[in-house]
């Protein structure tokens, strides 16, 4: 029995993470007389209003709160003690949080927006490096209330994007969708087609894609970045021929090499 409502449960280092009200608490599964084992508290870190989500990577905890967005915290098992390490300063409303590498994790957020921060590892004051610095923010129209690392197709072996982690994400209307972290060359050409699609491919109603991206909530809004919409890129593949020529021509590529690497990258769903 435990004092509050247990939001989630997550195995960790051989043991049982649990979210319980403000409280992120640890425990083990210990033996007693005879063959009865119980749950026995080992640890825990307040601090929080409410630990709605929580994801692990290694001794890190990554926390999703219910107003004070993303919490990065470091389970210590010699001492056997959590402490927080870093924490993002805005108050995002989570909906769900997960690990994309060791420094960069991703959150989303009620107003159907995702996010990413970043860990200042090597920042010279241990004032920023306690800060979760914001680098990537995009607007999906959806609420995502799950994120899961994954893959939902097979991977070609020869692709150049095989290697690319990618997460699935889940929403309340049902809707999957996949996150890929592209290496910097091919996000820079995704990017660059991105902004030339925008010219070519009208919004619906007239609607400007670049505002429909951008990142709003109730308390600040600005320009997607460091994210680009798959959806933009793929819509590629269904314009006409001409249409594609004109992209082509602004993209200095061949329409046929075109075509190939937007189809790898649509391969990644």
């Amino acid at each position: 029995e435990v004092k509050g409502a247990v939001y989630n449960l997550t195995p960790f280092s051989g043991k049982l993470l649990a979210g319980i009200n403000s409280k992120v608490q640890l425990f083990r599964w210990a033996a007693r007389e005879g063959f009865a084992h119980e749950l026995v508290s080992e640890c825990g870190h307040h601090g929080h209003i409410m630990a709605l989500y929580v994801a692990t990577r290694g001794d890190f905890i990554v926390v999703g709160d219910l107003m004070k967005s993303i919490s990065l915290l470091l389970y210590k098992p010699e001492e056997g003690v959590i402490v927080e390490r870093a924490r993002d300063f805005n108050a995002n409303w989570m909906s769900g949080v997960e690990v994309l590498d060791d420094d960069t994790f991703i959150g989303a957020e009620n107003s159907f927006n995702i996010f990413t921060v970043k860990r200042n590892s090597d920042a010279g004051s241990d004032e920023e490096r306690q800060r979760l610095e914001c680098v990537g923010e995009f607007h999906t129209g959806e609420f995502i209330n799950r994120f899961r690392r994954g893959s939902l197709v097979m991977r070609a072996p020869d692709s150049e994007v095989a290697a690319c982690p990618t997460l699935i994400f889940g929403t309340v209307n049902g809707t999957i969708g996949v996150i890929a972290s592209l290496p910097k060359h091919i996000f820079d050409f995704a990017l660059k087609l991105q902004g030339v699609l925008q010219g070519v491919i009208g919004g619906v109603g007239g609607l400007s894609h670049a505002e429909w991206r951008a990142f709003c909530s109730d308390r600040k809004e600005a320009p997607a970045r460091n994210f680009v919409d798959g959806d933009l890129i793929e819509a590629f593949l269904e314009l006409r021929r001409p249409r594609m020529e004109e992209v082509s021509s602004a993209m200095q590529l061949p329409v046929d090499e075109l075509c190939q690497r937007v189809e790898e990258l649509a391969r990644l769903h």
